[in-house]
């Protein structure tokens, strides 16, 4: 997804035409071990991040349950509304940008690189004496933006179809493949709700130091307006087709999984 996304950011011109040619070029240059280039990152933090995700998430959503205008004024606070779930999703996905953007920040740097880290600990070493700790929130806006809406989705969809993909007797605290399949698809759909500004986040990340004509780093808006001006909007797209491929089995999986920890607890 990354190396889709960000090819056209040196000379506009894109070195693969697609998801197989570029899984063909990765292995034939960099060999097998090549698609697995940046995993020490997500391997630490997403442990981390998917705790921190529904710990918060079920924070919000016990007290957002609680606001009348927002669950609805005659509505049961132990059964909250979708609206209700889609606000938590937000509140929560708005508190994992902070700590998704650094990690995702090293992860694009490692995936991206020609040598030039020799892992995770000496690329989080030479990105602080680059550019301080700062350094490590590069592109935060567009994470922020990215992760607040799409886990309101993620939430707020796998609620809708979780309903529609069990029948009225089965339990929605127990695993079953219905909620296989809808913890699939909600996944895509977060995807999908906020993928462009995935596209301008690795940009930014990139390690690329994308300026205007007045020298100045780009943020969110002129990078995004760059993108298109140069190489269309299509580009906003562009991975999408490899992202929804691995979004599906992941988020089915930890769906499944949270479900059957959370039956284990009880």
């Amino acid at each position: 997804r990354v190396r889709l996304q960000n090819q056209g950011s040196g000379d506009g011109r894109s070195r693969y035409r697609g998801t197989v040619d570029c899984l063909r070029v990765m292995i034939k240059e960099e060999k097998i071990r090549g698609l697995y280039k940046g995993m020490g990152s997500p391997i630490v933090g997403v442990a981390v991040i998917n705790s921190l995700l529904f710990g918060v998430y079920g924070w919000f959503l016990h007290h957002l349950s609680q606001v009348p205008f927002i669950n609805g004024a005659n509505a049961d606070p132990d059964t909250p509304s979708v609206s209700t779930i889609f606000w938590a999703g937000c509140f929560s996905g708005s508190i994992n940008a902070l700590v998704s953007c650094p990690m995702e920040l090293v992860k694009i740097r490692l995936q991206n690189q020609q040598n030039l880290y020799t892992g995770p600990i000496d690329c989080c070493r030479k990105i602080f004496r680059a550019e301080g700790l700062r350094g490590f929130y590069r592109g935060f806006h567009a994470t922020l933006w990215r992760e607040t809406p799409s886990y309101g989705a993620y939430f707020a969809s796998y609620e809708v179809l979780s309903h529609m993909m069990t029948s009225k007797d089965q339990r929605l605290d127990v695993p079953s493949p219905g909620l296989l399949m809808a913890g699939g698809i909600a996944g895509v759909i977060a995807w999908l709700s906020t993928y462009p500004l995935d596209v301008v986040k690795t940009r930014l990340q990139s390690g690329e130091l994308l300026s205007d004509v007045s020298g100045k780093r780009q943020g969110l808006i002129s990078c995004f307006r760059t993108i298109c001006r140069q190489e269309g909007v299509k580009t906003l797209f562009s991975g999408l087709g490899a992202t929804a491929i691995r979004a599906f089995p992941t988020n089915a999986a930890t769906f499944y999984t949270v479900t059957y920890v959370k039956q284990l607890l009880e």
